[in-house]
């Protein structure tokens, strides 16, 4: 497990996450990182959509590694990842590429919650979804299983970089389509959830980021304003964006970026 003490204050860890993670990749985008911070392929499996409130998550990354059960040589963590993770955290799953099994579940989410954890992100499958939902604990998830965990992959290390990779498959090498760069999280990097996806924002980043996305806000809201009067796209683009991309500047090939924005999406 990693010794690094760099953390983030609670106050700055609530000031951002009051932005949407749209708002957050926009930021990230135009500070020249090729993925925006999207943490991709991953959706929403708890609460459902009919939860009466928008779901936020926001809190530090608690860094899981998953590898196959037959890996003899993986290190094995001391106690179970949930156990160590802190309260406030959000824990964060990489588990082996195409895996069928699950490698969080119920039982999972109720000792979480209980210590405080926040949610849970998993490169990988979840299951017991009914009970996720049931207490409103926040899980997204590449997608889901029935199948336990314990025959398949087990725990490695905690508390260090994991990277996550996007889907390419169906996509051949030599394909001219454009390629999202895989994803590296720190411990204590800062996660946020919603309806839309999932960030993570570096921790030396987050300052820089909720200044940014404060002011990518405020011009948001003057755009809406000319739109709801009836003025066109071009018209009001010009007025309060720097620049109008025609292509969305997040996509980069073979993990080049490919173009860089301003401040504000497109979109």
């Amino acid at each position: 497990m990693s010794t690094s003490q760099e953390r983030t204050s609670v106050d700055l860890i609530s000031s951002i996450g009051t932005f949407s993670t749209c708002e957050i990749a926009d930021a990230l985008v135009a500070l020249h990182s090729p993925h925006g911070g999207y943490l991709p392929d991953l959706n929403l499996y708890s609460p459902d959509s009919k939860s009466e409130s928008p779901l936020k998550l926001c809190g530090e990354a608690f860094t899981v590694q998953i590898v196959h059960v037959s890996d003899s040589q993986a290190r094995r963590p001391k106690e179970h990842y949930v156990d160590a993770a802190e309260p406030g955290t959000v824990i964060v799953i990489s588990s082996p590429p195409n895996t069928k099994n699950a490698v969080w579940g119920g039982l999972m989410t109720t000792r979480a919650q209980f210590r405080g954890v926040k949610g849970v992100v998993i490169d990988g499958r979840c299951r017991d979804l009914a009970e996720h939902r049931e207490v409103g604990f926040p899980v997204f998830a590449r997608s889901h299983s029935v199948l336990g965990q314990a025959t398949f992959t087990r725990p490695s290390v905690l508390q260090e970089p994991i990277t996550i990779h996007p889907l390419d498959e169906g996509i051949p090498q030599d394909s001219k389509a454009q390629r999202l760069a895989p994803v590296t999280i720190e411990p204590y990097d800062i996660i946020v959830g919603d309806e839309d996806g999932v960030v993570v924002v570096p921790k030396g980043m987050v300052e820089q980021v909720i200044k940014d996305c404060t002011k990518n806000v405020e011009i948001d809201k003057k755009c809406m304003a000319d739109l709801k009067a009836g003025r066109s796209i071009k018209e009001t683009f010009a007025e309060h964006r720097e620049l109008v991309f025609a292509e969305h500047p997040i996509l980069v090939d073979s993990g080049k970026p490919r173009m860089y924005g301003s401040l504000s999406s497109p979109f």
